[in-house]
Order: C-alpha cells, then sequence, then structure tokens
C-alpha cells in the first residue's frame, strides 16, 4: 500500500509524512500546486491520496478545490478526505446549503447576490446580525453588525457604492500588530453571507473520524468561542453525539469536525463544518484528566482511555484510509 501526499502553500503536509514513517507505510510527496501537477498525479502509482487543502484565502481553496475534483471525479482516483467534505470545508456558502437541505438545525443563514435583495433585508431585520467572510477559521472573519448603519455600510464595499466595477470588498480580518488594517487578500466581494446572532453559553466541538468520536466545549471569550482556545473537559452529551453521528452518515463523512451551538434557550445549532481542523491540545478528548475518545458500543457511547490524536489527528486519518483501501481492494 503506498499513499501519494499532496502538497499546499505550507508545509503541513509534514504531519502526513511523520505519520506514514511512524507506521511504516511507503509514500510519496507531490506537488499539486505547481504547474506540472497533473503529469505528476497521472505517473504517480499511489493507491490513494491524503490532503490538507488551504484555508486562508478564497482563491487558493478554489484552486484546489478544482484539482481534487480533477483527481477524484475525472481520474477516479481515491482522495482522503473525501471530495464531498472538502468541498464543504471553509466553504460557509456550502455548508449552510448542504444543512438546509439534508434538515439539520443551524444557524439561520441567508446569501445575498444582488445588492438590493441585501439591502431589503437588513432594513427590516433583527439587529445584531453576523456577518461572515466565506473561508476564515478561529474567528478572524466575523462581524457582528449592530445596525442598518454599519449593514448599510457593509453593502457599499461588498456590491459597490454605484456599481459592481467599483465594489472595494469588505472584510472583519486585520493585519499588523502596531497599525492594523485590513487584511486586503481576505476582501470579499459581490455577495454577503449573513446569520442570526444566537445567544449562546457555549459551543460543542465533536471530532469524528471513522468510528472515533472526540469532544469537547470550547468555551466564550467576549462573544465568540472560536478562536478564544478555552476549553472545558466535559463530554458532550448524547444528543450532540447522534447529531454528529447522523450528519456524518448522511454525507458519508469520513473525517468531520462538527461546531455546535448550545444556546441560552438549549437549541443546538450546527455552526460549522470543517473536514480539517485545529488542534491546540496534544489530546482532543480528556475525562478525569486522561485522554481518550468515544465510540458507539451497542447503541450506546463510551468513553476509552488511550491516546488516538497523534500528530494532530493526521495518523489516525492515515489508518482510516487505508482501511479504506484495503477493503475497496479485497
Amino acid at each position: 500500500m503506498k499513499l501519494g501526499i499532496l502538497t499546499a502553500f505550507r508545509d503541513q503536509h509534514k504531519y502526513y509524512v511523520r505519520s506514514c514513517e511512524e507506521l511504516g507505510i511507503d509514500y510519496e510527496i507531490i506537488d499539486i500546486i505547481g504547474p506540472d501537477w497533473l503529469e505528476n498525479v497521472k505517473k504517480s502509482d499511489c493507491d490513494g491520496f491524503v490532503c490538507r487543502p488551504p484555508s486562508k484565502y478564497q482563491e487558493r481553496k478554489a484552486m484546489y478545490d478544482e484539482k481534487l475534483y480533477t483527481i477524484s471525479h475525472f481520474m477516479n482516483r481515491p482522495i482522503y478526505p473525501s471530495y464531498d467534505e472538502l468541498f464543504i470545508y471553509e466553504n460557509k456558502k456550502m455548508m449552510a446549503y448542504w444543512l438546509e437541505l439534508n434538515g439539520f438545525p443551524h444557524v439561520p443563514t441567508k446569501v445575498f447576490y444582488k445588492k438590493a435583495d441585501y439591502l431589503q433585508y437588513v432594513e427590516n431585520a433583527n439587529y445584531p446580525l453576523v456577518f461572515k467572510t466565506n473561508t476564515g477559521s478561529t474567528g478572524k472573519g466575523v462581524k457582528i453588525i449592530k445596525n442598518k448603519v454599519v449593514a448599510k455600510r457593509i453593502a457599499n464595499h461588498v456590491f459597490g457604492f454605484s456599481g459592481t466595477k467599483l465594489a472595494t470588498g469588505y472584510t472583519p480580518q486585520k493585519t499588523g500588530k502596531i497599525l492594523p488594517v485590513p487584511a486586503i487578500a481576505t476582501l470579499q466581494r459581490h455577495y454577503a453571507l449573513i446569520q442570526e446572532f444566537k445567544q449562546i453559553k457555549w459551543e460543542w466541538r465533536v471530532v469524528k473520524v471513522g468510528d472515533s468520536y472526540f469532544g469537547h466545549k470550547k468555551l466564550l471569550k467576549g462573544d465568540f468561542a472560536s478562536g478564544s482556545k478555552l476549553k472545558g473537559w466535559d463530554l458532550p452529551p448524547k444528543a450532540v453525539l447522534n447529531l454528529v453521528k447522523d450528519i456524518c452518515e448522511k454525507g458519508n463523512f469520513l473525517s468531520m469536525s462538527v461546531d455546535i451551538f448550545e444556546t441560552v434557550d438549549n437549541e443546538l445549532l450546527v455552526n460549522e463544518l470543517q473536514a480539517i481542523w485545529g488542534q491546540s491540545t496534544t489530546d482532543l478528548m480528556y475525562k478525569d484528566e486522561k485522554p481518550g475518545r468515544i465510540i458507539e458500543r451497542d447503541g450506546e457511547f463510551v468513553f476509552e482511555e488511550g491516546e488516538f490524536t497523534q500528530h494532530s489527528g493526521f495518523m489516525l486519518r492515515v489508518k482510516h484510509f487505508i482501511e479504506i483501501l484495503k477493503r475497496s481492494n479485497r
């Protein structure tokens, strides 16, 4: 068995490399960013390809999606995670459409492509509202809109003051520690993604890779749980785990992190679906200060002690992909 490890713009494929080396799995690093990417994939004798798409800039994410589509659909070569879950990754528009289509509880979301529709909505909306960029993690692309004056100002940036050709774009992201300025590369133009504001107690993060579940609370820092890095090591309740299970079964998702708001009204609302996630601690789950995972046995979710998320969880992904490839070759 041999895996192809697809590169991106940063060196995060290193976690796949370390995992393969530790597991004794043959691998090949394949550059799919360069101009010869297609030839590199065509001549590869790998059984499947593992990838970690870029997420910082929308143009790079779109480019990577196109190449993954070519590999998985035109060439019929296996990739991990699956194309569908990677297409939803850092694509909040597609995530909202998917959740709505499949009837999962989520934060009410509207995507506007015409300025007139946007202005009509914000004129009569209940504030605050939440503006989000389509890509962006740890809350960097989020802006709480407190009134219609701010909402209309954003419209002029996103859709243009007097025409689409003059749309400067808008982003809540800043760069520069001494003199913060808008992160120009993340400017969003020609559409606006708006969500209702929900008052939450905390946010549950539950990761599912194969049959393994990992979960903890993301605690609030100001208005946001995303990016706070404040964690509560409570085990997620059964209702949360069942919601994650249903989402992954419906989408045939192989490797998925589901962020779920628990509101002050005790609603559970999906906030994010991310096939790739950050890991700021050695393990993703602890019970009585011991690391572990949750697995399902006879319809019940059971904690199992142990270390399962080595190399930021990439080792578990490699193991799962190898299992899938072996089953498909039987």
